[in-house]
């Protein structure tokens, strides 16, 4: 792995890349009837794997559903915007999600309680959607957002992009002492904001790059 600082993004353009997030605890509840997306939908595997996992959690099967950028409310989510909300409207934002695997950032969902285990998912299924993604929408880069202790991390770590003739880069937060359930995303929020605008001079202090391989 080549640890970076934020410099290594600069020559990024944010809306060619496919940006992936993780899900947050915090998630409003209720919503409201969602028609199709006409958006392609995701392979059978990852249909079926979500059927399963959402079937052992806590999960509103009312049909009420709002897209996962605002379903979603914690400490990255409030951060990150409204660069969040551009990003879904002119770019390319995934989310690995406990309960749905992974999902289109403006993809209806339902409001669920699952903490992500990546033993939860048949092996190398996540990773082949995420590989798949990047693809389908024409992207060769991945950047990701998340803590670099969580499963989220794990997932982007153990894909082996160089094979996959894809360029990856994890964005972490690293020198943070007290609080860090709170300042860790809000963190990332930041740098997300920071990486869509462009501002290189607003990439908080404790941001770190690895190139993944």
């Amino acid at each position: 792995l080549g640890l970076l600082g934020p410099g290594a993004l600069r020559l990024l353009d944010p809306r060619r890349v496919l940006l992936v997030a993780a899900c947050s605890a915090a998630k409003v509840q209720g919503g409201r009837p969602i028609a199709q997306s006409i958006q392609p939908g995701w392979p059978g595997a990852l249909q079926e794997a979500r059927a399963h996992v959402l079937a052992t959690a806590d999960t509103d099967t009312s049909g009420e559903l709002l897209p996962a950028w605002e379903r979603y409310t914690g400490t990255f989510y409030r951060y990150a915007a409204p660069a969040l909300g551009e990003a879904v409207a002119s770019g390319n934002v995934v989310i690995i999600s406990g309960g749905y695997g992974l999902v289109r950032a403006d993809e209806p969902i339902a409001w669920y309680n699952k903490v992500l285990r990546l033993a939860d998912w048949p092996r190398g299924l996540l990773e082949s959607m995420l590989v798949s993604e990047a693809r389908r929408a024409n992207l060769d880069t991945v950047v990701a957002f998340v803590s670099g202790t969580t499963s989220y991390a794990q997932l982007m770590r153990r894909i082996s992009w160089r094979a996959a003739d894809l360029d990856a880069y994890l964005v972490t937060i690293t020198g943070v002492g007290g609080g860090a359930m709170f300042e860790v995303p809000r963190q990332l929020g930041l740098a997300f904001s920071a990486f869509w605008k462009q501002q290189d001079d607003h990439f908080p202090r404790g941001v770190t790059v690895e190139h993944l391989r």
